[in-house]
């Protein structure tokens, strides 16, 4: 995925800063910053997930929210007609973003007719996910022409790969995996084609199961497809629940440092910050570490290395926390250091990080330095603050790249 397909620092911010700054000084800047951080955060996101009774849309929902059945707040599952009627299910990291289990079509209740989508409430998904299980029916048709019709987006999903997996296995004496899927994926798109549908990829997903076949390409496509705002509410909300998503949080983590380091920077003009002496004592930075060290244990939570995401990974697949842990002893310093954030964070000030933000200075920082210089006092606060961020953002994501693999073998180890 692109980085500049995400929301950077625009100059109609930039503008708003100035205007600030024009009429109240440094007073409340970090605030109105930081305001700005959590609005477009917090997006609301309506998500509805449609198709017919039995195809795993309940089983979905729950593993792109990061839950089982079991968990409390988890959507029911079962075999039968389990949706009655559009039920919200709102994500445990963000309340605003929801996904809307919606009744299957062709039920007693939810006949299959024009009254469908308006008695579901379509007007107010943001966009739709459908789902089939073993076979493409006439249904799906219907509902994929109806959402057309709407002109809204939607995602066609074929649910349940590692059941057509296994029984393809039993079956077919030259089983291949990949001439499964193609087989499948042409499938439906000769039902599009009959159906005359616009054609659009088929995404072939187990939901137990998120690190094959085409989960990690659903995700990246879903945060494609939608506006700046609502794409970075998405990623936030999301557990790294695989590579992709990974990637697209260092995206959106890295547009969101340069927002924290902006302020931390102004903090730093504060007279109650203590400035950290360098090369010497010759210079010195003064930067606002608690809120650095804030952002950096934000990190450790989004990519699922804080010691709560750890134990938690570890419960819900049944393998020792230390075996995640053994993975990470290679890792960044941080994850194999035993000081506490706010420590290691000043440390790296002090070793390493105001010498090497001074000497590459992001062209992008330029921007901001006449307000810097005239009103904090120097570019090197928030070069500094940004050159730290970055670098735990890029160390960060290699960690979790190696959670991930690690998940990888466990879970095959398992299965074999």
């Amino acid at each position: 995925m692109d980085d500049s397909s995400f929301e950077n620092i625009t100059q109609d911010e930039i503008d708003e800063i100035r205007r600030h700054v024009d009429e109240h000084g440094l007073s409340g800047l970090p605030r109105v910053i930081q305001e700005k951080m959590t609005e477009w955060q917090n997006v609301p996101l309506s998500v509805a997930v449609v198709g017919e009774s039995g195809v795993g849309k309940s089983t979905f929902i729950n593993s792109i929210r990061g839950l089982t059945a079991d968990d409390e707040g988890s959507a029911a599952v079962g075999t039968g007609d389990t949706t009655k009627e559009p039920t919200m299910y709102r994500h445990p990291y963000n309340e605003k973003l929801v996904f809307w289990d919606l009744p299957g079509v062709g039920t007693p209740k939810f006949p299959q007719d024009k009254s469908y989508l308006g008695r579901v409430g379509y007007s107010k998904y943001d966009f739709f996910l459908l789902l089939s299980d073993d076979r493409f029916t006439s249904k799906d048709i219907w509902l994929a022409w109806e959402i057309e019709s709407l002109k809204k987006d939607y995602f066609f999903v074929r649910t349940k790969i590692d059941d057509a997996m296994e029984s393809a296995e039993h079956s077919e004496h030259n089983f291949s995996q990949s001439k499964i899927l193609e087989r499948i994926k042409k499938n439906c798109n000769d039902n599009f084609t009959a159906g005359q549908l616009k054609k659009r990829p088929v995404y072939c997903i187990d939901s137990y199961d998120k690190h094959t076949w085409d989960y990690s390409k659903l995700m990246e496509d879903i945060l494609v497809s939608l506006p700046e705002q609502k794409r970075n509410a998405l990623v936030l909300s999301l557990s790294p629940l695989t590579k992709g998503v990974i990637k697209s949080k260092t995206v959106v983590l890295k547009t969101r440092a340069k927002k924290v380091a902006l302020i931390s920077g102004i903090q730093g003009a504060g007279t109650s910050l203590i400035p950290i002496p360098l090369l010497g004592g010759a210079i010195s930075v003064s930067l606002d570490i608690a809120l650095l060290a804030n952002e950096v244990i934000f990190y450790l939570k989004q990519y699922g290395l804080d010691d709560a995401s750890l134990r938690e990974l570890s419960s819900r697949t049944n393998t020792p926390v230390e075996y995640f842990k053994d993975a990470l002893k290679d890792g960044s310093t941080i994850m194999a250091s035993r000081q506490s954030v706010k420590t290691f964070l000043t440390n790296m000030v002090k070793s390493e990080a105001a010498e090497e933000a001074v000497k590459r200075i992001p062209i992008e920082l330029t921007r901001f330095i006449p307000i810097v210089n005239a009103l904090v006092g120097g570019i090197t606060n928030l070069a500094t603050a940004y050159y730290m961020l970055i670098k735990m953002i890029d160390d960060l994501e290699q960690d979790a790249m190696k959670v991930t693999d690690a998940l990888i073998q466990a879970t095959s180890s398992c299965v074999d």
